[in-house]
């Protein structure tokens, strides 16, 4: 047995037609499973004139009808991509050395970062607006952070044993043995320890409980003048101009839950009926390779159970540069300029249609904002402490992010998946350069 016959018995022919294939050489088994009886100039290329028997073969319920195409040269191949229209995307180098910026500004250099000189002055003035107020409450929340805690540092000093130094006089201590001396010591040196670890334990606490309550009147009230809020749009129609891409980064992942949740993402998209407006990538980075034939197969499926052709594709990266934040920006530089937004999604999101649809929607109402990100909600959980999460995202979740974006505005958490971004300005400004160091 050679790899020709080897190769021969792991494809899922019939007995008779396994028998009635060459097995001398492999070229000449693509030259027989080709319909077309196809030659090609370039022996790596014989594969390609048996892609559409194999999988007919192989997946005959997966393949969807017109999803094979033929390349410039007359090659089958699966329409897995749209056609790449590239972008330039470069990083901004990271100055982190004040010294070195404080020098520049002294021999006249210009230190403004490339976003702001794009800008005009009326957006300057508005960003600088809304930074400015930012700024304000930071520092509020600040102070009434370190306000409660010192407060409460005292009260809890207050209740432990040892007040003041009564019970030392400390030229007793002078030629006293070291051992006795620390001995005399060591309760205040705990309970020194007590109320350090309690400062910082009840600062924590703090920040969350004025988060919660800032939260809780962002709710109660409605909106404030500088936050974006979901109550501002309506049901209008989406502008089909404004195209958005749904991007799911995923490496060597469960495969059956990763097209799940992408099944009913996309469904629930297209009971809202905007399905027309949205486009889904499935960018993998998997390097196993029995994910990636499975990825490909569920990829397959998916497009012929939904019906997606055309709006569904999968891509496979070869070089793996820069892990996720590489696929994405890949993304971006081949096909990121047809679309005016796209929203991220981890390997496990589900999101609703409505919610998407939102999300578009508070986009087009406010066209400075870069990101908006979303209020992930855990679901589906199985263990007591993972329900015990999923009860409390349900509960509290939407007052502490209600109070995130109070205190911070648009400088506050992005948790990386589930926002919608615009991508105009993410091609612009938001390559990473390598950090300088060592270090990975």
């Amino acid at each position: 047995m050679n790899k020709t016959t080897e190769y021969i018995d792991a494809l899922l022919l019939s007995e008779r037609e396994k028998a009635a294939l060459p097995k001398t050489d492999i070229r000449a088994v693509h030259q027989a499973l080709d319909a077309e009886h196809r030659t090609y100039s370039r022996e790596d290329d014989s594969p390609q004139g048996s892609v559409k028997a194999r999988l007919e073969h192989a997946w005959p319920d997966s393949l969807a009808k017109g999803q094979l195409i033929k390349d410039d040269e007359g090659r089958d191949q699966l329409q897995a991509m749209p056609k790449a229209t590239r972008s330039s995307m470069f990083p901004d180098p990271w100055r982190t050395n004040p010294v070195g910026r404080f020098w520049d500004r002294l021999r006249g250099r210009d230190v403004t970062p490339r976003y702001v000189s794009r800008l005009t002055k009326e957006e300057q003035a508005s960003e600088q607006k809304w930074r400015t107020v930012g700024t304000i409450r930071r520092y509020i929340l600040l102070i009434l952070t370190l306000a409660q805690t010192v407060v409460a540092t005292w009260y809890m000093k207050t209740i432990l044993p040892y007040q003041g130094w009564a019970l030392i006089n400390p030229m007793d201590m002078v030629g006293q043995d070291i051992w006795v001396s620390f001995m005399q010591l060591l309760p205040y040196m705990l309970q020194t320890g007590i109320l350090i670890l309690f400062a910082v334990l009840f600062c924590w606490v703090s920040a969350g409980f004025w988060t919660a309550l800032m939260g809780f009147l962002q709710l109660l009230i409605g909106r404030d003048k500088y936050s974006i809020s979901a109550s501002t749009v309506g049901d209008e129609p989406l502008n089909p101009e404004h195209r958005t891409a749904l991007i799911m980064p995923i490496c060597n992942e469960d495969v059956s839950r990763v097209f799940a949740g992408l099944r009913a993402t996309w469904e629930s998209v297209k009971a809202t009926g905007n399905a027309a407006h949205f486009d889904v990538y499935i960018l993998s980075d998997s390097y196993n390779p029995d994910i990636c034939v499975a990825e490909q197969k569920a990829w397959m499926e998916l497009i012929a159970e939904v019906q997606g052709e055309g709006q569904i594709f999968y891509r496979r990266r070869r070089r793996r540069m820069k892990r996720k934040s590489g696929n994405i920006d890949d993304f971006c530089r081949r096909w990121g300029n047809q679309y005016s937004y796209m929203v991220v999604l981890d390997a496990d999101s589900v999101m609703s249609g409505e919610c998407l649809s939102g999300l578009v929607r508070l986009m087009e109402a406010n066209p400075n904002a870069g990101i908006i990100q979303s209020s992930p909600k855990a679901s589906g959980m199985d263990t007591l402490y993972a329900r015990c999460q999923q009860f409390a995202t349900r509960v509290y979740g939407p007052l502490f992010t209600a109070g995130l974006h109070f205190w911070q505005l648009g400088e506050s958490h992005y948790w990386g998946h589930n926002a919608i971004i615009r991508v105009k300005p993410f091609i612009e400004h938001c390559a990473l350069a390598p950090l300088p160091g060592e270090g990975s």
